[in-house]
């Protein structure tokens, strides 16, 4: 069905609950129009999820859209004007959202803006609910094609986003070696050895502020950056030698590449024009501690960073007890108000019940 052939008004509510994920190959740098310089390949979590609900009111003669947005129960003016310029910048590809008022309502289990994607999330869940209710007007898709349209809609609001729609493992940026993968959308990553299965990621919460430098920022600055070649061509060859690590099981090649992009993607801010720091005391000290402690133990765990403060450190489901014990005994105190979020490798955004 086109859009021509919507004609009678229509009123329903959607809603879903889109998961952050943290990016185990970085991308730092973009194109237009949201673009990556190079490819990703991330981890999608479980509890670190936004909450999206939208009650729509469509009308073909509806030429004044209204659009009220709420974040944790109050309006928040800010949030609401990005959501208005990426809802004005989707419509050529939802043309019905020009004659449809929007009342979304949306929340956070975690800090925003702190490093801990929450534009992934939040642009995941606002995509799904729009190419939801596109499909109740429009007719349906297959559920190929909904994913790939919900990625593709989250990629133009954060493109970290794009990964957020699939399950356990997603890769987004054209690839060798890897079929379908597009700049356009993300794709899920099957392929991988099942010792990486139920994946465990600790969010340590060094910082919960706002970050200091936006993710927008630190992009456009890679425009600059005297190193960003390097780097450009580094993410790909990780991503490769990431490929066949997950493949095999080789935790060790793993860790090694996921504390490599971790650092690179920090080396890149502090060596921007100007650059900056987004890494605290307390990040560094934990950092050094999880080194110490593999050194020592040979459990199966480590660090990655998002653009924050925070750490995450992901390790094996079998090594659960003793690195539950090690972050008690060792990393709470360098955490801000004890703050942590015990997540796990998930299956990806769930439809909430309206």
């Amino acid at each position: 069905m086109t859009q021509r052939e919507i004609s009678s008004p229509k009123s329903g509510t959607v809603g879903w609950a889109c998961p952050s994920n943290i990016a185990l190959i970085k991308y730092w740098g973009k194109k237009p129009i949201q673009i990556p310089m190079n490819p990703s390949l991330s981890l999608t979590l479980t509890e670190a999820r936004t909450l999206t609900k939208i009650n729509y009111k469509f009308h073909p003669g509806n030429r004044d859209r209204n659009l009220q947005f709420r974040f944790e129960g109050k309006e928040n003016p800010a949030f609401e004007e990005r959501i208005r310029k990426y809802i004005n910048s989707v419509t050529p590809l939802i043309p019905f959202l020009s004659h449809t008022s929007l009342e979304i309502e949306s929340e956070n289990t975690f800090p925003h803006s702190s490093g801990i994607a929450s534009s992934a999330s939040a642009m995941g869940a606002l995509a799904l609910c729009l190419v939801q209710i596109k499909e109740e007007l429009t007719g349906s898709m297959n559920r190929d094609q909904f994913w790939q349209k919900a990625s593709m809609i989250a990629r133009l609001g954060s493109g970290s986003a794009s990964r957020s729609v699939y399950p356990q493992f997603a890769l987004w940026g054209e690839s060798e070696g890897w079929n379908q993968s597009s700049d356009q959308y993300a794709i899920p990553v099957t392929n991988f050895h099942k010792t990486f299965l139920k994946l465990r990621d600790s969010i340590l919460i060094v910082e919960s502020a706002q970050k200091r430098v936006s993710s927008s920022a630190g992009h456009a600055l890679m425009d600059t950056n005297p190193f960003a070649a390097s780097r450009f061509k580094q993410a790909r060859q990780n991503l490769r030698l990431l490929q066949t690590a997950m493949t095999k099981g080789d935790w060790e090649s793993f860790i090694a590449i996921m504390e490599e992009e971790a650092l690179s993607l920090h080396a890149m801010m502090m060596t921007s024009k100007p650059g900056y720091l987004l890494m605290q005391p307390n990040t560094l000290s934990i950092l050094q501690k999880i080194r110490e402690f593999r050194s020592e133990t040979r459990h199966r765990l480590g660090f990655t960073l998002d653009a924050g403060a925070n750490v995450h450190l992901l390790f094996a489901d079998a090594d659960a007890t003793p690195v539950e014990t090690f972050i008690q005994s060792e990393l709470v105190s360098h955490c801000e108000n004890e703050g942590i979020i015990h997540d796990k490798m998930g299956p990806g955004p769930q439809k909430i019940t309206t």
